[in-house]
């Protein structure tokens, strides 16, 4: 009876935990390799000339990429992406910086037209970041400014490359646990284990661990300029991540666009953002 009811009590147990542990390497899969977004949308429809260039990481992987040359200035500004999308996705956004900057865009790995299988939610993507440095060093650029959006937002603030002098991130991720947390509040009692999970996986399959993907550690550490933006209704990134970073570096600039969710900060602010963020990067760079 004891050994029956063991075998019972075992299978009750053991079962779940294993579909549960398969559901969220299935989970993992999915975030770390999601369908490709390739927009259509390129610089050359507005009538801005672009060059299409090709950017090679550290570790080899090469990265799509448009350069928008500015003959009249020598500033010039990396544009970063959100997940899981492409440099055609944030042109929109950023398309008025060519006026008065040389721009780089670019699609992190895994993502858009770039090289890599998997996505990292900005583990790995600093040294995407580095690439652009590079690729703009050899054509005289000593030191660049950082945009970014979402992921891209938080990516910049996590690097660590001496050429950056300023960085503008609209609706960045305070760390990946509390943005995973958020994602997964569906769950409930279940996201901790969920999410521990993930975390395991990474570490498994990227070797990448995923608690250094926070940049809240890293902004209390920077000296450069930091303009951090975001919308008050975000239901992607909630502002109260960029509210823990502010606390975090108190030099850091933050403006809260009243009314804006993920991604509409332009489209409410207008030409306040347009001049608040050139300004920014004129100031500073």
């Amino acid at each position: 009876m004891d050994s029956l009811v063991f075998k019972i009590s075992w299978r009750v147990i053991a079962y779940p935990a294993l579909a549960y542990a398969a559901i969220s390497l299935v989970l993992f899969y999915l975030y770390v390799h999601p369908r490709k977004y390739i927009s259509e949308v390129k610089p050359s429809d507005s009538g801005t000339m672009f060059e299409d260039v090709s950017l090679t990481t550290a570790d080899g992987l090469k990265l799509a990429g448009w350069f928008i040359p500015n003959k009249t200035s020598k500033k010039a500004v990396i544009i970063c992406h959100g997940y899981p999308m492409d440099k055609g996705n944030v042109y929109g956004m950023t398309s008025f910086l060519a006026k008065d900057f040389n721009l780089l865009l670019f699609d992190f790995r895994g993502l858009g037209g770039s090289g890599g299988f998997f996505s990292s939610g900005g583990t790995k993507e600093t040294a995407d970041i580095d690439a652009a440095i590079i690729f703009l060093a050899d054509k005289g650029f000593k030191k660049v400014g950082l945009f970014g959006f979402s992921m891209g937002a938080a990516t910049i603030l996590m690097s660590k490359n001496p050429a950056v002098a300023v960085r503008v991130a609209d609706a960045p991720f305070a760390d990946i646990d509390g943005e995973l947390d958020y994602v997964f509040k569906g769950y409930g009692v279940l996201r901790r284990p969920l999410i521990w999970l993930m975390k395991y996986w990474s570490f498994i399959f990227l070797g990448a661990n995923m608690d250094r993907v926070s940049p809240l550690n890293r902004i209390a550490e920077l000296t450069q300029p930091v303009l951090l933006i975001h919308g008050d209704k975000d239901t992607q990134v909630p502002v109260e991540s960029s509210l823990r970073l502010k606390a975090a570096n108190p030099r850091a600039e933050l403006w809260i666009i009243n009314g804006a969710n993920h991604g509409e900060t332009l489209a409410i602010a207008e030409n306040s953002y347009k001049n608040k963020v050139v300004d920014f990067f004129q100031k500073n760079l």
